[in-house]
């Protein structure tokens, strides 16, 4: 793909910190959340120069809103996917990641190993959110499959979207640096004293990471609202990117709120 592995996050530096709070019992929790908060927001602000990380979202947007259009054959194959209606959860993740992949094989340049983190975000976020819409007491036929995506397009579900998106590419960033540095952190007298101590982190950072982007929902909800239902605009990349760095400097804003700043 030639991905570019990254450097060092700004934040990378509270990794240890914010590591050893996990192990010891995830407290304090108010002052764990906001330093995973300040790692999304810069972890961000990095993503929003990856134009995989912009597909990736996207697509997140365009695809319920295409298969809900009158035309949908028509309106898949405007976002890359040809074929028949998407008709089974296997289909729309596998279409979904293709379209993802070929975005990164197209772009080639200037994206980042956060551009791989985003796509595989991208499908928890639609894997959950079309879960969330199928019916649960039967196995779902196509009909409800199709129902269950067309379902994601309004605001309410974008906000449910874009919270498990933000919430799952932080998780994933966090895992990246620590995956990377296992060897340094799992020992006696280190931050982890054993693997154990990884598992139970590997928990309460999901705990921690989707509190942390629990002020995504509002935000989202009310920019899709505005963008698309009341000035009926079609959401571009563009819009996306934007909707992005508002969303940094929406972090950056509920942090210093948090700590009674200005």
């Amino acid at each position: 793909m030639g991905h570019q592995r990254l450097g060092k996050l700004p934040a990378y530096r509270h990794l240890p910190e914010i590591i050893r709070y996990l192990v010891d019992g995830g407290t304090p929790t108010e002052e764990i959340v906001d330093q995973i908060t300040k790692f999304g927001q810069e972890a961000l602000s990095f993503a929003l120069k990856d134009d995989v990380f912009i597909e990736a979202l996207w697509l997140l947007i365009r695809l319920p809103q295409a298969a809900a259009s009158k035309d949908p054959v028509a309106a898949l194959a405007e976002l890359g996917i040809k074929g028949s209606p998407l008709s089974s959860i296997a289909e729309i993740l596998f279409q979904y990641d293709q379209t993802v992949e070929r975005a990164q094989r197209r772009i080639h340049q200037g994206t980042t190993d956060l551009g791989e983190i985003a796509r595989r975000a991208g499908l928890s976020a639609l894997a959950e959110g079309l879960q969330s819409n199928l019916p649960s007491l039967w196995s779902p036929g196509t009909a409800d499959v199709e129902a269950a995506l067309k379902g994601l397009k309004g605001t309410e579900k974008f906000a449910g979207l874009a919270h498990t998106f933000y919430s799952s590419f932080v998780d994933r960033v966090i895992h990246y640096y620590v995956d990377r540095n296992l060897h340094r952190m799992v020992g006696p007298d280190r931050i982890a004293r054993s693997i154990h101590d990884l598992e139970t982190f590997n928990g309460a950072i999901r705990r921690h990471c989707n509190e942390s982007a629990l002020i995504m929902r509002t935000f989202a909800r009310d920019w899709l609202g505005k963008n698309h239902y009341r000035d009926g605009k079609a959401i571009s990349r563009a819009d996306v990117r934007a909707f992005s760095s508002h969303a940094v400097e929406k972090i950056r804003t509920e942090l210093a709120i948090r700590k009674g700043k200005p």
